[in-house]
């Protein structure tokens, strides 16, 4: 190997072993106006002072630093009186991090612990086991944070509701481009109403939710849930398990600052002494303006508001607000369906039903809209499948027959179902593709 080459390769070995020695004390001496300047502002102003930082001591050292944070809660309106909170744990700094189970590479990252609190407000009472949480910052600017609490108490005074969440646990990634990952799971949620003695146990609940681009609507975003297990005791005892949740929300292919919005929901079996023995549903709504969903957003801002304060100072805010939600929604052209699949008496019955609402663009004001005009901009289809089989054997039976021989409900062979198909569009009804007068739905 020549001279020169081995010269460079021990000045780049060099320079890699002092960055890796420099680096920790330059990442430790910037830690403490980043969390000065960016973090305790930005709680304070997100939190309207609400939440502040009351004393902070920082002891960064080379490799790792020690925090120790006192943290003052106040709410007039809620909590009888200011909460403190103490947050302590270690500061790592990068670029070698000793992380759990193994060591990892980034920036810095933080193991801390919040002691036990309790909170006691005019509605409820909270106490909240010994909280850690560990976050780690990569070079890219990403943040991956790690939450658990062993144990969540709250005691709904009002009511007389006691919830109890076991081993809660919250994992967040926030990647560089604003796309978020989050996870939550726990071992057990549980509810106990002290007056009616009704215990609903949630057993091994998760949510996990991905966005591309976090806070905007107009983008592809997924929340989904799971639950193995409910269970509810007398007197509305009922079991259900494999129940799945998913919503989702993407730009819409009808056009540019439209959303498409969807959801399935199933509980795969049901136990209890109704006849449910399982439910599927399947919804989407198409072409929703993004004005649309911002009036709504702050309609139930409002709404929110309105609770907490005197609602006579909110009324006229909110009356005007719903009539621009209203104009918005008349006036937005919507594509929905429904998909409902329901299992009873040993036999699955589906009920599909497809809206399309035109829109009144001309329409200037919620006070221009007729009724006889919104019935000309709506179709409706509706399909009924019915298990014949199930059917008979329900206490449904003599209704069924009578549907059957006024020609409501059509038998299908082979498959044995009852089928009725109903249509509306242009301001007519029609119920298996005949006219029906339209003063007989409307009565």
């Amino acid at each position: 190997m020549p001279k020169k080459m081995k010269w460079a390769i021990s000045l780049l070995l060099f320079g890699i072993a002092i960055s890796f020695v420099v680096l920790p004390r330059l990442i430790g001496s910037v830690i403490p106006d980043l969390i000065s300047a960016q973090i305790f502002e930005q709680i304070h102003s997100s939190s309207d002072g609400r939440i502040a930082i009351v004393d902070s001591r920082l002891e960064t050292g080379w490799f790792r630093s020690k925090i120790h944070l006192s943290i003052e809660i106040s709410n007039t309106r809620q909590f009888n009186e200011p909460y403190y909170l103490s947050l302590h744990g270690n500061i790592s700094h990068g670029p070698i991090l000793l992380t759990e189970p193994a060591f990892s590479f980034g920036l810095a990252s933080a193991d801390l612990v919040l002691d036990a609190v309790r909170f006691e407000s005019k509605s409820a009472n909270i106490v909240m086991d010994l909280l850690t949480t560990s976050f780690l910052v990569g070079f890219d600017q990403s943040v991956s944070l790690n939450l658990m609490v062993p144990v969540i108490d709250i005691l709904n005074i009002d009511s007389k509701l006691a919830s109890v969440i076991n081993e809660l646990n919250v994992q967040l990634e926030i990647q560089e481009d604003l796309s978020v990952l989050a996870y939550i799971k726990a071992d057990k949620v549980s509810f106990h109403n002290n007056l009616s003695d009704i215990k609903l146990n949630l057993i091994a609940p998760s949510v996990s939710a991905t966005t591309n681009i976090f806070g905007q609507t107009q983008t592809a975003s997924r929340i989904s849930a799971k639950l193995p297990l409910v269970d509810a005791s007398d007197p509305l005892a009922f079991n259900a398990s494999d129940i799945d949740f998913e919503w989702r929300s993407d730009p819409s292919s009808l056009g540019p600052s439209l959303t498409d919005f969807s959801q399935d929901i199933q509980i795969s079996k049901i136990e209890s002494e109704l006849p449910l023995e399982s439910i599927l549903w399947k919804s989407e709504i198409k072409g929703i303006k993004q004005e649309l969903i911002t009036s709504y957003n702050k309609m139930l801002q409002g709404i929110q508001y309105a609770a907490v304060t005197d609602p006579i100072l909110k009324i006229s805010e909110l009356t005007k607000i719903g009539n621009e939600t209203g104009l918005l929604l008349a006036q937005n052209e919507i594509k929905l369906k429904n998909i409902l699949e329901i299992g009873s008496y040993q036999g699955i019955h589906k009920l599909e039903f497809r809206i399309l609402w035109k829109g009144l663009t001309s329409i200037q004001s919620i006070d221009d809209f007729k009724f006889e005009d919104g019935l000309n901009a709506l179709n409706v289809e509706i399909d009924l499948l019915l298990d014949q089989e199930s059917v008979s054997i329900s206490p449904f039976a003599e209704l069924a027959e009578l549907y059957i021989s006024q020609g409501y409900l059509i038998p299908s062979s082979p498959d044995e179902n009852l089928i009725l198909k109903a249509e509306f569009r242009e301001g007519k009804a029609f119920i298996n593709n005949e006219n029906f007068p339209l003063q007989g739905i409307l009565q």
